[in-house]
């Protein structure tokens, strides 16, 4: 066994973006495989990456993700809107079009900005403060 520091995962610049070692993976990988890896997402703050960090620091603070229970709110198609207790809402737009949201208080998270009409764009998703 080694001792020697392992490279970081997800490497840029390593033979396939340092998803394993120097062999080839027996996955395929996709072609943009080296854009998308986590130390240049790392630099970003508007990657995946820094939504998982930020998604992964709110709970700490929001109880009712813990301890509430699911209602679900709307039944328009393409739109998943549910609560979590009396303080919390996500929404997550799948449909063509931007998507009203709720009255809330604050955006406490979001994949994305909203458009200027304070809508939810196709393929976003937001936690809502209510």
């Amino acid at each position: 066994m080694s001792c020697r520091p392992r490279r970081p995962p997800w490497a840029a610049g390593e033979p396939f973006a340092g998803f394993g070692s120097t062999v080839e993976p027996w996955l395929p990988l996709p072609a943009d495989w080296p854009s998308r890896a986590a130390d240049l997402q790392e630099r970003d703050p508007g990657s995946m990456l820094a939504l998982y960090r930020e998604a992964l620091r709110q709970p700490r603070s929001l109880t009712a993700l813990h301890t509430e229970p699911l209602r679900w709110l709307s039944e328009e198609p393409g739109l998943l809107l549910f609560a979590r207790g009396e303080q919390l809402v996500c929404a997550v737009n799948l449909a063509e079009h931007p998507a009203q949201l709720p009255a809330h208080t604050e955006v406490l998270l979001s994949s994305g900005p909203l458009d200027s009409d304070g809508r939810l764009p196709r393929d976003t998703a937001v936690w809502l403060a209510v």
